[in-house]
């Protein structure tokens, strides 16, 4: 079963983006409900971080999600912007929706992504779906099985929220097990409390990924390589969003 956020993974989660100054995927999801409006589901819309300002940009999105402390921050930010508090396998809503939009790998920590893929299906028209392919970790570039830092934020007072992150890979099954452990460290160093969490992600080859779209009933409308970041054009893929369509 998915687990939502608790503790420092869900109240530090948005202060660690902001510190790796990651792309922003809201623009590209704006792009996605701006071309057919209708009555749209963010699956896994978190703090509100991107939800928030979609909805105050005029787009008629709800948010999904099924961490109750990441809907207490969402709603205390952006109460404007609505949230279900729901897993989206528990999710259904009569008629569904125009659209679905699962950004940030999400769909990645579903259990069964074939059968969420028909679920999709049955309650939408269209998709937005981000993944990300574990290249870093299949070459040997960071250590299995050892935990290595990741991120560090600055926190009040001269505080310091430490995340280091652990990871085993299962290529033949391609599932990747990530644990996550939180330190809070005073301003001389000394620790204050830590937290694990673990996730399972499912990754796909690409070969593996088009035939299981096709099975469920999707097509692809439109693909965008690593947030559409600029590259040389040799830069492998480590993240693919898809625009995607139901078969008639």
């Amino acid at each position: 079963m998915m687990k939502g956020y608790t503790g420092f993974e869900a109240e530090w989660h948005d202060l660690f983006w902001e510190a790796e100054d990651a792309p922003d995927e809201g623009a590209l999801v704006a792009d996605f409900l701006a071309a057919e409006p209708g009555p749209s589901l963010y699956v896994g819309s978190g703090s509100g971080r991107l939800l928030g300002p979609l909805v105050r940009a005029g787009h008629e999105v709800i948010g999904l999600e099924l961490s109750p402390e990441m809907v207490v921050l969402s709603r205390a930010r952006f109460p404007e912007a609505e949230v279900i508090e729901e897993a989206w396998q528990d999710h259904q809503r009569e008629g569904g929706y125009e659209s679905i939009v699962i950004p940030a790998f999400t769909f990645q920590l579903f259990p069964d992504p074939r059968r969420q893929l028909e679920r999709l299906r049955e309650q939408s028209k269209r998709l937005y779906l981000t993944l990300f392919f574990p290249w870093a970790e299949l070459s040997g570039d960071l250590p299995e099985n050892r935990w290595y830092p990741d991120r560090e934020i600055d926190l009040p007072g001269g505080a310091k929220g430490v995340l280091e992150t652990r990871h085993r890979l299962r290529e033949e099954s391609g599932s990747l097990v990530r644990k996550h452990r939180y330190t809070l460290k005073d301003a001389e160093g000394k620790v204050v409390r830590r937290e694990e969490t673990e996730q399972r992600l499912r990754f796909f080859t690409d070969v593996a990924l088009r035939k299981m779209l096709a099975e469920t009933g999707w097509q692809i409308e439109k693909e965008i390589s690593n947030l559409g970041e600029e590259g040389d054009g040799d830069d492998p893929v480590y993240v693919a969003t898809f625009w995607l369509i139901g078969e008639a």
